[in-house]
């Protein structure tokens, strides 16, 4: 069992070493454990996702180590990393034969034979997820044929069935009505206490971050970052740090975004 993801000294961006190099943060220094909801958060373009990549190694890092427990990022295997982390990205699903099943089914290939044949285990596990996350009744359904909020809660399932400690969302509730997104992140909250897994998602939902995470990691655009409990980021001013402007401001007392510009258009 990892007990933790370890980020120490971490410098992300791209083109490390170019012309063209960009930074992004420097000196980043941050812990994921098992059991804990965190949500990374910044404006458009801060480097929520850039993070996210650099942490499943999609791209490298320009400075820094990544742990995995006791294990550097860059001495895990590809099947290594998959029994230790599931991943939910933004990019679709566009085979129109699958079925809800299975997605989720995918989510077991990492533990399968060179044949892809399921064993009883497999086919138990896909059942549970399909169950814990309450969607066992689309299971012969066509994925593409479900709402965003369904798509989005068999991909859920699918992480489940992969049986990782870790789970890496990124933005998990876009593009969902509020229902929908109220209930998803409810049930990434019970799978953190309940499964003991660690959860982190990058999102724009700064509400729901607010209302459901553990922790926040905040990215701002010019480089500087925070790290804390949600209650702490909103009394120390660092939510109005990070995403007040000229015309937006976050009212501390109730929690919202409020228009504080002139009053047209």
């Amino acid at each position: 069992m990892i007990e933790e993801i370890k980020i120490q000294n971490l410098t992300t961006g791209f083109n490390p070493g170019k012309r063209d190099e960009k930074i992004l943060h420097k000196g980043l220094n941050l812990i994921l454990k098992p059991g804990e909801t965190v949500c990374i958060l910044g404006p458009n373009g801060a480097g929520k996702s850039t993070l996210l990549r650099t942490l499943l190694g999609y791209q490298g890092a320009m400075l820094g180590e990544i742990f995995f427990g006791e294990q550097p990022l860059s001495k895990l295997s590809i099947k290594e990393l998959s029994k230790i982390v599931a991943v939910v990205l933004t990019e679709k699903i566009d085979d129109f034969y699958f079925t809800a099943y299975e997605v989720v089914m995918t989510g077991r290939y990492p533990y399968g034979s060179l044949t892809g044949k399921l064993t009883d285990k497999d086919i138990t596990i896909i059942h549970q997820a399909l169950e814990k996350v309450g969607v066992n009744w689309l299971a012969h359904q066509n994925f593409y044929k479900l709402s965003d909020g369904e798509k989005q809660k068999v991909m859920i399932a699918r992480a489940i069935a992969q049986d990782t400690p870790f789970i890496f969302l990124d933005e998990p509730v876009a593009y969902i009505d509020s229902p929908s997104r109220i209930g998803i992140m409810q049930l990434l909250r019970q799978l953190s206490a309940e499964m003991n897994k660690g959860i982190l998602m990058a999102t724009h939902d700064l509400d729901s971050a607010l209302q459901y995470a553990n922790h926040l990691w905040l990215l701002g655009k010019d480089g500087k970052w925070e790290k804390g409990r949600p209650e702490d980021m909103v009394s120390k001013g660092y939510i109005n740090a990070f995403f007040d402007n000229e015309n937006v401001s976050f009212n501390t007392g109730n929690q919202r975004f409020e228009w504080t510009g002139k009053d047209e258009l």
